[in-house]
């Protein structure tokens, strides 16, 4: 059973499939063209699909479900996000060699603990992860370097930068997958869903787009990117 976003994306694939071979039988009817002596004088036929109207009937067999308590589109909450940076930190302490007294690790935790509690916000607003792992990353940092002399303001500065790295890439990893809608899709099955009120139809209106390959030279040398025409 498909999720309805895979669904209209699988749609959206086939029409693109569809300009594809369509330029490569245009490409094919070019050779054509150019080795005939009468065609060859003449406009090679090229087929687009500009515009795109689609009615596409799905019943929606399961819907989302989202709990109130979460962050909205898989994000982790602060505190899961605060959890694993504790572990991101001990680790990175360790590897370089650095032992915090009781009364320092106190004073680290109690400025991530307010760190966290000032990026929280309410369950349904999303949490920007790189911003999370950005302040408590500078938090950390900052109370290390109080207790050491002024000629390690380097060491900490790299420091910082370690922990945002390892953060950035660890709290992303929390991200859970959204909840889905799952539908019916094939004709045998929104015959046998019942009456035509249980039916979704979804009216999609199609505008072509395309990219083309352009050089770009620099500095550094000649960079191939895919450009909207």
């Amino acid at each position: 059973m498909p999720d309805l976003g895979s669904y209209l994306g699988q749609i959206l694939s086939e029409i693109t499939i569809a300009r594809m071979q369509a330029d490569l039988e245009a490409v094919r009817i070019a050779e054509l063209y150019a080795s005939h002596p009468l065609l060859k004088n003449m406009p090679v036929p090229h087929f687009r699909l500009p515009d795109i109207e689609a009615d596409v009937p799905v019943v929606i067999k399961k819907p989302a479900e989202q709990s109130v308590e979460k962050q909205p589109l898989g994000t982790p909450t602060v505190v899961e996000m605060r959890s694993a940076f504790d572990k991101i930190l001990d680790a990175r302490l360790k590897e370089e060699g650095i032992r915090l007294t009781t009364k320092q690790r106190a004073d680290l935790d109690a400025a991530l603990e307010k760190t966290t509690v000032s990026l929280k916000k309410p369950a349904e607003v999303s949490v920007d992860v790189k911003r999370v792992a950005d302040e408590l990353s500078r938090v950390a940092a900052e109370q290390l370097s109080a207790k050491k002399s002024g000629g390690e303001d380097d060491k900490s500065t790299d420091l910082e930068e370690k922990l945002k790295s390892d953060a950035i890439v660890s709290l992303i990893g929390l991200r859970r997958p959204t909840a889905r809608l799952e539908v019916l899709a094939t004709t045998a099955e929104i015959k046998e869903a019942g009456p035509s009120e249980t039916i979704t139809r979804f009216h999609l209106k199609i505008t072509e787009d395309a990219f083309e390959w352009t050089t770009i030279e620099s500095e550094s040398g000649k960079e191939d990117r895919l450009v909207s025409e």
